[in-house]
């Protein structure tokens, strides 16, 4: 009795074990790296339960990390569930040195369960040796791409035309995107930081095939025009890129059976996520020639030419003149400044107005600015306008240039209005000025009285419409704050165009539940949600973990009940995927409703 009853509590026990029983392992698939190199960190869990949690990342110092996505492999013998889950992420090393990442840890039913950390050793960018290249395409110049990247299937580049240059001189900065793969997705640029600089950018994107040691790349160029506004050296910081190719290397690495054992629909869904960076540019900017500067010298630099004329030469007077300077060539035009009129005796200049017109031709800034003056003789006479003088700095001769322009005279005749002079206290002759005609107009009818009292602003009709017109461009206003804010701002831009994108997906997600596509309709679903929250947060759609979104939902305030739903509706589309579990059509059409209320319920997301 005693032996059977042992017996039982064994088997109890071992059963016990068996149903817990949970391990954790890391990897890289390299232990040794240069700084423009990333490494892969493959996590896996494997155990005896059907749903694995998701594994704690510590911070992992010297790296920024991308989640790449994971596989699971569940499978049910003798009805025992055993899972295995790898999640992978991808590491982008931030600096150099030994580091030690880990342990990874998860936590099942109040144990923790952890992994060895693994050591990676991080080298600069120059541990490479160059080597020299093969002659290029001839019509495409050689910027002396770094031989590390011969062989990649994506590298990026930023490089100058010119590495010392005048205040106020054009450089242009170009950023080559080299790519010898598809891509998954629209890659995402970040731009430089161009502090010291004025920039304009210069459009279109120019593309064009260029064979790189005997490799084809499709060569993406974007270029800035820079201007130095001070002297002395500044740094163009790097510029990155994030991108994502099809995983194909990852999906056939393994033995021929291996394929089974993850999921090869979630790799092409995501991609692989490759994070590009370049090195900074450092570039001198040198001060304008002190010798032969002129007096009136104000800054201009480039190859420019002035005009000026009138829009008539006769005038009776205190009738205005308007005078157009006309600036162009080649330039910072939005930068030029007008030149200087002398004072005219017996004559007010006033400024009118000014405009520009650039144009960017041939990657180099160019255009022309009109500078519009009313002069408004008065008196009677001729009075002469100039001579006009404008200089400017010649970048090519390397000399400061003056302008010599011809005086304009202009002829003002006496007034044909006889007026009346009077005389008001505090004002002078020239501002109070009341013709006779004026004076000596005579009323046919007689004026209509009104109560005294009977003021204007009391009058709601027009209360209505000045409020009217206040809300109106009231509302113009913030639409137009809206609009720049959506050119300008990728993050608030992704945030408004969310709710329209997850309702497409989720009106498409309808389509396939009608038709019971139950894989489909799930890989949908996961996706509106997905995207819908990469969009809200500003951030890559491949870089969100289940932990990560709860943290940074929290942070957003977002009510516990909902991360909680969010987090539900992956796990039921994670089981849909990549589980042989049948779901029914009630079951797809309640995930559609609960998809529905997550979306609407992080609306209130703060962008």
């Amino acid at each position: 009795m005693k032996k059977f009853i042992f017996i039982i509590l064994l088997f109890f026990i071992s059963s016990v074990s068996y149903a817990e029983d949970i391990f954790i392992t890391a990897e890289a698939d390299k232990n040794e790296i240069f700084l423009d190199e990333q490494v892969a960190l493959v996590i896996t869990v494997t155990g005896n339960v059907s749903n694995i949690p998701q594994p704690s990342i510590p911070d992992l110092k010297g790296f920024t990390s991308y989640s790449s996505g994971r596989s699971q492999n569940i499978s049910i013998i003798n009805g025992q569930v055993s899972s295995s889950v790898s999640f992978t992420y991808m590491l982008v090393p931030n600096e150099t040195g030994d580091f030690a990442l880990g342990p990874f840890t998860i936590d099942y039913k109040g144990r923790t369960y952890s992994s060895d950390p693994i050591i990676i050793k991080v080298l600069p960018k120059g541990g490479s040796q160059s080597t020299p290249l093969p002659a290029q395409e001839p019509q495409e110049p050689d910027h002396g791409i770094d031989a590390r990247q011969q062989g990649k299937e994506l590298f990026i580049e930023t490089y100058v035309d010119k590495l010392r240059a005048y205040v106020n001189e054009q450089i242009t900065l170009t950023f080559a995107f080299y790519q010898s793969v598809d891509l998954f997705e629209n890659p995402v640029y970040s731009a430089p930081s161009t502090t010291g600089f004025w920039t304009e950018d210069m459009p279109p994107q120019k593309k064009y095939y260029k064979v790189i040691n005997g490799r084809r790349y499709l060569v993406t160029e974007i270029k800035t025009a820079l201007f130095g506004t001070s002297h002395g050296e500044f740094t163009i910081g790097p510029a990155r890129l994030e991108a994502s190719v099809e995983d194909l290397e990852r999906m056939f690495s393994r033995s021929p059976f291996g394929i089974f054992d993850n999921d090869p629909f979630s790799m092409f869904r995501r991609g692989k996520p490759i994070v590009l960076t370049t090195d900074p540019i450092t570039v001198e900017i040198i001060p304008l020639p002190e010798e032969n500067k002129p007096v009136n010298f104000k800054g201009d630099v480039g190859k420019l030419e002035v005009s000026v004329n009138v829009d008539k030469t006769a005038v009776e007077e205190n009738q205005p003149v308007t005078l157009r300077m006309k600036i162009s060539g080649k330039g910072n035009i939005k930068t030029i400044s007008a030149p200087a009129i002398p004072e005219i005796a017996d004559a007010k200049i006033y400024d009118s107005a000014s405009s520009e017109n650039i144009s960017k031709s041939n990657y180099t800034v160019q255009g022309e600015k009109i500078f519009e003056k009313v002069i408004i003789p008065k008196r009677p006479g001729t009075f002469t306008i100039g001579p006009l003088e404008y200089n400017y700095f010649d970048v090519e001769s390397k000399e400061y240039v003056n302008k010599r322009l011809s005086p304009i005279t202009i002829t003002a005749t006496k007034s044909t209005e006889e007026r009346v002079e009077t005389r008001l206290p505090g004002f002078t002759k020239e501002e109070v000025e009341i013709l006779k005609k004026d004076i000596a107009y005579i009323k046919t009818s007689p004026p209509r009285f009104r109560p005294k009292g009977a003021f204007l602003y009391r009058n709601k009709i027009f209360l209505s419409l000045n409020l009217a017109l206040i809300l109106i461009l009231a509302s113009l206003y913030a639409y137009e704050l809206h609009r720049a804010r959506v050119r300008t701002d990728m993050g608030y831009a992704r945030s408004i165009r969310a709710r329209g994108a997850a309702s497409k997906r989720l009106k498409r997600a309808e389509n396939l539940l009608r038709k019971e596509l139950v894989k489909d309709f799930y890989a949908e679903i996961y996706k509106a949600v997905i995207e819908y929250i990469g969009d809200k947060l500003n951030i890559p759609h491949a870089s969100i973990t289940k932990d990560a979104l709860e943290e940074k939902l929290i942070k957003r305030g977002v009510d516990k009940a909902v991360i909680d739903k969010v987090k539900d509706l992956f796990d039921v589309c994670d089981m849909a995927r990549f589980a042989s579990v049948k779901f029914t059509k009630e079951d797809m059409t309640r995930t559609l409703r609960e998809a529905e209320y997550a979306v609407m319920g992080l609306e209130r997301i703060r962008s």
